[in-house]
């Protein structure tokens, strides 16, 4: 009774005629909602192919599965680091008229940052902008990744300033930051770690960062005020703690804590432990 049926009314009838064993309608209604010329999505295309797997209809199901399987290619070719065949796959893509979306060029921007194609890499970002599409986090992730580990650092901290993540994602920062001491660049090192110390100012591992980044430009007096501050963090942190369950007890022992009453037990059956385990080590 509706005329206009939109691609979210053809998804849930589909889905729920293959939920209901219905596939052969489930089917139908596919080649229905094609025919009209609807875009199909994830969604209604798992549910097809659920409809095809309950039939059995291995050619019904290939002749589906063909219309998905673009970015789950793409993903491969990433994970194993194979970026020109990701980018031959990409123009495949838009020869074929096929719109891509996020995960698109996450996996493509990630198959760039692993294989150091800086070029391509900026090319997919300049597509990314003109097509509307909006980058996340981690596409901003890939993005700085690349441009940190090529040297470009001026460029990786720009794009985190105009970013919308710059303040809530600073995993950003820290990517810059591991690249500037790489690089022994700095300037803009320091300015990341600003960035990361403001919203995390007990972050031990920024800390590190910065202190080799001192190290790495001769600055002496700067490594040694953050091992203050790092001892001054270490501090003020609870002491780790450790539980032995005995026969009808419990013992806790703190770290650099001397004063449990069965500390000496304690560490003859440790020592007993390691000579058992090089014993073997021998064997």
């Amino acid at each position: 009774m509706i005329e206009e049926k939109d691609v979210v009314l053809w998804t849930e009838m589909i889905m729920g005629h293959s939920r209901l064993g219905g596939g052969e309608i489930a089917i139908k209604l596919f080649c229905m909602m094609c025919h009209e010329g609807h875009k199909t999505d994830s969604f209604v295309l798992s549910g097809a192919l659920s409809a095809c797997a309950d039939l059995a209809t291995l050619k019904q199901g290939e002749m589906i599965h063909a219309q998905a399987c673009w970015n789950s290619m793409l993903g491969g070719y990433s994970q194993h680091g194979m970026a020109e065949e990701a980018m031959i796959l990409f123009a495949k893509i838009l020869v074929n008229g096929q719109k891509p979306d996020q995960v698109t060029f996450l996996s493509l921007l990630s198959a760039c940052s692993h294989s150091g194609l800086v070029e391509e890499g900026k090319l997919l970002w300049s597509h990314i902008m003109k097509n509307g599409v909006i980058p996340g986090p981690k596409h901003y992730s890939c993005m700085v990744s690349l441009l940190s580990r090529a040297g470009l650092l001026d460029e990786a901290e720009e794009l985190i300033i105009k970013s919308t993540y710059s303040k809530d994602y600073l995993e950003l920062w820290r990517t810059l930051l591991s690249s500037c001491v790489n690089k022994r660049n700095f300037k803009i090192g320091v300015r990341a770690a600003e960035e990361i110390l403001k919203l995390e100012p007990e972050d031990s591992a920024t800390h590190i960062l910065l202190s080799n980044l001192y190290a790495a430009a001769g600055r002496w007096d700067g490594v040694a005020e953050m091992r203050r501050k790092m001892r001054g963090l270490m501090l003020e942190k609870d002491p780790g703690l450790s539980w032995i369950e005995g026969k009808n007890n419990i013992h806790v022992f703190c770290s650099s804590d001397q004063s449990n009453p069965v500390i000496d037990e304690a560490r003859s059956e440790l020592r007993r432990l390691e000579g058992n385990v090089m014993n073997l080590k021998i064997l």
